[in-house]
């Protein structure tokens, strides 16, 4: 018998329970061939996550007994709380398996919109929204420690009037709303004066709102006025007016989503901007995996 004819038949004489069996074997399988692990608890020790307590985040603790799934508990050694390896993480109280979370993840990294996220990995539209206020919250605080360098490109545009972006020839980029309307002096001010390094030259389009930062950081300048009839502007402004678009094309994705939540999205965009940018150092989705789980956690709905 043809091993195509055997495989078929068994396949489809299979109850579903054994179906779904079946299914959760060829998913595990794949996810060994391709990231080397095929569940979360595999992902944690293959990055070399410390066992941390939801309550306080003390790593200080000893070995405690097992759950019924056999994973090992941990006894904090401060607040007597138990805990397993996945505590304090954005997965520890995720229901759907790890490939269901990998078809997701790959979803958020080409930004599709939360509809066909919830139609590919067979979810809620509360569940795709929960995760991916799970995801944003690992990198709420990622620009904090971004700084800009050499010679740095700024420019303002507008997304229903409320945000900045800015680039630098290093390839990293900083995107911060900036309030409402046209940017003041001091509002620029406030929002780069801690990522942009001194002595470094600020390339831009003469805008006199620029001055300030320009002044108290002790930069230098290279303006081109903003023309699209000029074509040294255009050549050397060019950077900086594709990140500009790109920016845009990102976050109209996204109508109808609340303006609360749109630093959390830019934080998403310059994240992402950085790991594409190392894609041949380091494959994306390991990145990504590795960055979630080494977060210690776990995501608190805002009530």
């Amino acid at each position: 018998m043809p091993k195509t004819k055997f495989f078929t038949d068994l396949v489809f004489n299979m109850d579903n329970k054994d179906f779904e069996l079946l299914q959760e074997v060829i998913a595990a399988r794949n996810n060994k061939e391709r990231y080397g692990i095929s569940n979360f608890v595999e992902l944690a020790v293959k990055y070399n996550r410390i066992p941390s307590c939801p309550r306080y985040g003390s790593t200080d603790h000893k070995p405690s007994s097992h759950t019924p799934q056999g994973l090992h508990r941990y006894l904090c050694n401060e607040c007597g709380c138990r805990y397993t390896l996945m505590s304090n993480s954005i997965f520890s109280s995720s229901k759907k398996d790890f490939k269901t979370w990998v078809i997701y993840l790959t979803l958020m990294t080409f930004n599709v919109p939360l509809e066909m996220t919830e139609e590919i990995c067979d979810i809620s539209h509360p569940t795709a929204m929960l995760w991916r206020e799970k995801v944003f919250s690992t990198v709420d605080g990622y620009q904090e420690h971004l700084y800009l360098k050499d010679r740095v490109w700024i420019d303002e545009t507008y997304l229903y009037d409320i945000s900045l972006l800015h680039d630098d020839c290093h390839k990293n980029t900083y995107a911060v709303i900036c309030g409402h309307g046209k940017p003041s002096a001091s509002r620029i001010f406030e929002s780069l004066k801690n990522h942009i390094v001194s002595e470094s030259t600020l390339v831009h389009d003469g805008e006199r709102a620029h001055d300030k930062l320009i002044k108290e950081l002790d930069l230098k300048e290279e303006f081109y006025k903003a023309n699209t009839h000029d074509k040294e502007y255009l050549e050397n402004m060019a950077l900086i007016s594709n990140m500009c678009s790109w920016l845009k094309r990102y976050i109209y994705r996204f109508i109808g989503m609340r303006m609360t939540n749109l630093q959390s999205y830019l934080n998403w965009f310059v994240y992402l901007f950085r790991v594409k940018g190392a894609v041949e150092q380091w494959p994306k989705m390991d990145r990504i995996l590795r960055h979630l789980i080494l977060f210690n956690e776990t995501y608190k709905r805002n009530t």
